[in-house]
């Protein structure tokens, strides 16, 4: 199997085409065998050297959502968080509290909450992420009423991340590391928070496909390496300047989740543990139905979604079955999965992709040498 898996990584890399790949498997007894070919960067830059280190850490985009999203499941699974509170009874929203009405958490978790990424979901303090809602609503709301509709929104997470920092009291950084990542052997933060200097050394800058060229988009080489929250264009900023709730986003809850593909094949497995917080996040709460379409399903992508997982457990087009959370952007494309049946855990990260999204309104299905990746398992 590791030498089928190995053979995909390659073609993978070569019809993508992707500048590199790193794969990592997890059998039911917890033995773990990560797989990497390609560069680390275009030989335009001098950098063309072989990527051989599976422990280099980069951001892994909208993978991130899941392990916010089981910091909301761990907190209900002990109690700590009703499911069906609403936003505008923890978040005060002011005379903008009607933009808000009837959504709550779980809305927020499956992404049928009525909101919309058509506002943008990018804005710095003083903004907290309410307030950006409330000043964007014309366009972040949709005509749908909230847990009617399922429409992917990164959105939701932006404001979720908020939410969870008013109800428990903790940053956020803190709850990710002590009910997710510490628990499933992560050591990678948030936009870096949390993880040492020594540990930032071993990261993989990434760069995404325009046309017959490679640009970086993350990890720039001038950014502020020695401060608590590196921002994307490199930025340093202080925890001594953050305020709770307010600046939940500068952790980017939606896709700032920094990890190599070991970490997040044990993500993978953490999403397929049977515990309560487990079970909870993998319980489906929408299916799409296509004789009463009853939301965006993105060409099957979007079939079945549980709390902060997506996934394929009756879709012939992909051999499942699957649940954990795929992530596209800035060059990066991946996803972590759990196979129901055999117990194995995958991640997939692959890096120098073009936006296959640019001019959509929506995500689109996976292309071909990452699902043959998915369907190893």
């Amino acid at each position: 199997m590791i030498d089928s898996l190995d053979r995909l990584l390659r073609a993978a890399i070569a019809e993508g085409p992707y500048l590199n790949g790193a794969v990592c498997l997890i059998d039911p007894d917890g033995w773990e065998v990560p797989l990497v070919h390609g560069i680390l960067a275009p030989e335009s830059e001098g950098k063309a050297d072989p990527l051989t280190d599976p422990g280099l850490r980069m951001r892994m985009a909208s993978i991130s959502k899941a392990v916010t999203a089981r910091i909301a499941c761990e907190l209900a699974a002990r109690g700590d968080l009703d499911l069906d509170t609403k936003v505008s009874d923890v978040l005060d929203a002011g005379e903008g509290g009607a933009r808000v009405e009837g959504i709550t958490v779980k809305h927020l978790l499956n992404h049928t909450s009525g909101l919309t990424d058509h506002a943008g979901y990018i804005f710095e303090p003083p903004t907290s992420p309410l307030e950006y809602l409330v000043a964007h609503a014309n366009r972040a709301v949709s005509g749908h009423p909230p847990g009617g509709w399922f429409k992917y929104a990164n959105l939701n997470y932006v404001l979720l991340g908020s939410l969870l920092e008013a109800v428990t009291g903790d940053r956020f950084d803190h709850l990710a590391r002590d009910l997710v990542l510490g628990p499933a052997g992560i050591q990678g933060g948030f936009n870096w928070a949390g993880v040492s200097p020594k540990r930032r050394d071993r990261r993989l800058q990434i760069y995404q496909r325009f046309g017959d060229r490679l640009e970086c988009q993350t990890e720039p080489d001038g950014a502020d390496w020695n401060a608590d929250i590196v921002w994307g264009d490199g930025r340093g900023i202080s925890f001594a300047d953050y305020v709770p709730v307010r600046d939940t986003l500068l952790f980017s809850p939606h896709a700032g989740l920094r990890m190599n593909v070991i970490e997040a094949a044990r993500l993978g497995r953490f999403l397929g543990a049977d515990t309560p917080g487990g079970r909870l996040q993998r319980e489906a709460t929408w299916k799409f139905n296509p004789l009463a379409p009853n939301g965006t399903d993105c060409d099957g992508l979007y079939g079945e979604f549980g709390l902060g997982v997506m996934a394929y457990r009756d879709t012939p087009r992909i051999a499942g079955p699957l649940v954990g959370h795929a992530g596209h952007a800035l060059g990066f494309t991946g996803g972590v999965w759990f196979n129901e049946s055999t117990g194995r855990a995958l991640a997939i990260a692959l890096t120098g992709s073009a936006d296959l999204t640019d001019g959509c309104d929506d995500e689109v299905f996976y292309a071909a040498p990452e699902l043959a990746l998915m369907k190893s398992i």
